[in-house]
């Protein structure tokens, strides 16, 4: 599987039905009231998944998001080994451990370093390396005068922040996380942030279901919206994360879920759309390229079939590979809408484009300020920065070097 630590392939799951009674009330039961045809049904059992792919490289985190019932704990399951797929295949290169029930397996009558060994190996440590990490366990989870104590006189807060301590501290090559992140105070929640950071910087690849948006945004790669056991949409987490914030107000507001257009990568009501969108230079031409460092600009050009008092516009760059490099709208920045009722166009000016050469694609929006999308395009425009040094990462900040003691030739100048 070479850099890939897990692939999902094709992979459905079904779990059998029981029909409420083992046998019909009647022959007149079975024909008329549709007994029979309800039994049959039952054999065939619930689709909780159906057709999902999905790759994880390694160091890489994925989210999956959606509604309840949407089949994200059953596709961590799968990917944990605690279930098998109907259907398809799942790959997974190396130890993985599951934050699903934290404190699975702890018995309440003996004490808590006793269940950190038996819980440890669990999770594929050996005793002796369970051991070893036993003083890290212990203060990560702040249960330091009670570990001798029995399980069963711990606070719920001391039971989930151990679980959650025996757990990471196995360093796996692959971490499954089912919303147990947020599992005490702030201070704690901070320090589990910091270890998934740390695992993600070791080569950890992370699997992350959450109903937090934010939390997934801050933490995910790349994300997969789920609904009803389908994938709606897969890609990087600005947009998919849009994509389901809009359906969201689209059920809330008594709308069918948005429209999809060109592929899955532009969507809306329709309501306003983006008629386009262009990369300018500093003397306000369209181009397809600017170095580093000059003014630059981003319009977008509109047309209004609905005139509007609630609505946003806004931009996210990022890389081909997915990274997220920059996002901002017209409501985080402090615009307060007023009326959209004529065609016209906004820009975002940058004084000094300071990014790293490579290629850049642009996500451009106008939604609601609740999220219901009007026009959601994603990588709608591309263009290309370019430098005379190949700097690597994204940002390229202006700067100079000055030096006490070394001697160097100065570098030419340019011309």
């Amino acid at each position: 599987m070479s850099e890939v630590a897990v692939r999902v392939s094709g992979v459905s799951k079904r779990y059998p039905m029981r029909p409420q009674r083992g046998r019909f009330h009647s022959l007149k039961g079975a024909l008329l009231r549709g007994e029979l045809w309800a039994r049959e049904q039952a054999k065939d059992g619930f689709l909780a998944l159906s057709g999902v792919d999905l790759e994880i490289a390694r160091g890489e985190t994925v989210a999956v998001i959606g509604p309840n019932a949407s089949g994200k704990s059953t596709l961590l399951k799968l990917v944990a080994g605690i279930l098998h797929p109907t259907s398809g295949t799942v790959e997974v290169a190396g130890r993985v451990t599951a934050l699903i029930e934290l404190g699975a397996g702890f018995h309440p009558e003996i004490s808590g370093r006793e269940n950190v060994v038996i819980n440890g190996m669990m999770h594929g440590l050996s005793r002796a390396e369970v051991q070893r990490r036993l003083p890290w366990i212990v203060d990560f989870a702040d249960v330091g005068p009670f570990i001798d104590q029995p399980i069963k006189t711990f606070s719920s807060g001391m039971y989930v922040r151990l679980g959650f301590a025996v757990a990471v501290a196995a360093e796996p090559d692959v971490l499954v996380v089912d919303e147990v992140l947020a599992v005490g105070d702030q201070a704690f929640t901070h320090k589990c942030l910091d270890r998934i950071a740390a695992l993600q910087r070791r080569g950890t690849a992370i699997l992350l279901v959450s109903h937090d948006l934010a939390l997934v945004e801050q933490l995910a790669h790349r994300t997969l919206y789920l609904r009803e056991g389908r994938p709606v949409m897969s890609g990087h987490t600005p947009a998919v994360v849009s994509r389901y914030r809009s359906d969201v107000a689209s059920q809330e507001a008594g709308e069918a879920a948005s429209e999809v257009r060109v592929g899955g990568k532009r969507w809306g009501n329709n309501a306003v759309v983006l008629t386009s969108v262009e990369l300018l230079d500093g003397q306000g031409r369209a181009v397809g390229s600017v170095r580093t460092g000059e003014a630059a600009a981003l319009r977008l050009a509109y047309h209004v079939r609905e005139p509007q008092e609630d609505f946003v516009f806004g931009i996210a760059i990022h890389r081909e590979d997915g990274s997220h490099v920059f996002g901002t709208n017209t409501d985080l920045d402090g615009f307060r809408p007023q009326r959209l009722d004529q065609d016209g166009e906004v820009r975002i000016e940058f004084p000094s484009l300071q990014l790293a050469p490579g290629r850049y694609l642009v996500d451009a929006a106008v939604h609601a300020v609740g999220g219901l999308a009007y026009d959601y395009a994603c990588e709608v425009c591309t263009f290309l920065v370019t430098a005379p040094v190949g700097w690597p990462g994204c940002y390229a900040p202006a700067h100079r070097w000055r030096f006490s003691g070394p001697a160097f030739e100065a570098p030419p100048s340019e011309p």
